[in-house]
């Protein structure tokens, strides 16, 4: 019992620990790209070779947050992800909560969220983003669809911590993971 509870004691410290230094990999070069709606307005693709304008970037969003998350709307699906950006360097950890719902022979959600879960080379060219792929996959040109509305503030006396959402899930895997211990060890 002592063995498990420790498990999860060390687990809990090492994602809060987590959580408390990833923003500072976004510090002063994302502060022209974050909190804005990024509407996807291009592709250039080099295998095959195409270039084509999104139709609708409006349903092809991309919101990078500064505390790391990203959030995007991929046509009828809402998906979070978290990502890091060093230098101008960006990539995306693609693991996060997503709806799944289709959305017709002619939506671009798929391709998207694949030509965006590459990462790649961030810069921004006269006000818009500019992503050039990974893999030379090619590059995603966004719009600048203005700035994010903001959040709610947190109640002075206090609120939830701030972690990342894969945080959210392991706590919760190691919570059962313990509970379900316990429940076997009663039935002894």
């Amino acid at each position: 019992m002592r063995k498990n509870l420790f498990t999860v004691l060390l687990a809990a410290c090492l994602l809060m620990g987590a959580a408390q230094m990833a923003p500072a990999a976004w510090a002063q070069s994302a502060d022209e790209i974050t909190g804005i709606q990024w509407q996807w307005a291009q592709l250039t693709e080099t295998e095959p070779a195409s270039q084509s304008v999104v139709p609708n970037p409006e349903n092809y969003v991309l919101v990078l947050n500064a505390d790391g998350s990203a959030n995007l709307k991929a046509d009828c699906n809402m998906v979070s992800w978290t990502y890091t950006l060093e230098g101008t360097s960006l990539a995306f950890n693609t693991l996060g909560p997503s709806t799944l719902a289709y959305c017709g022979d002619e939506s671009l959600d798929t391709k998207y969220l694949e030509m965006l879960g590459k990462g790649g080379t961030v810069s921004l060219a006269d006000g818009r983003l500019v992503l050039d792929l990974n893999e030379n996959a090619g590059q995603m040109v966004f719009d600048n669809g203005g700035p994010v509305e903001a959040p709610p503030t947190v109640p002075e006396t206090g609120g939830a911590l701030a972690v990342a959402p894969w945080a959210v899930t392991m706590l919760a895997g190691l919570a059962a993971l313990g509970t379900g211990a316990a429940l076997r060890r009663r039935k002894r």
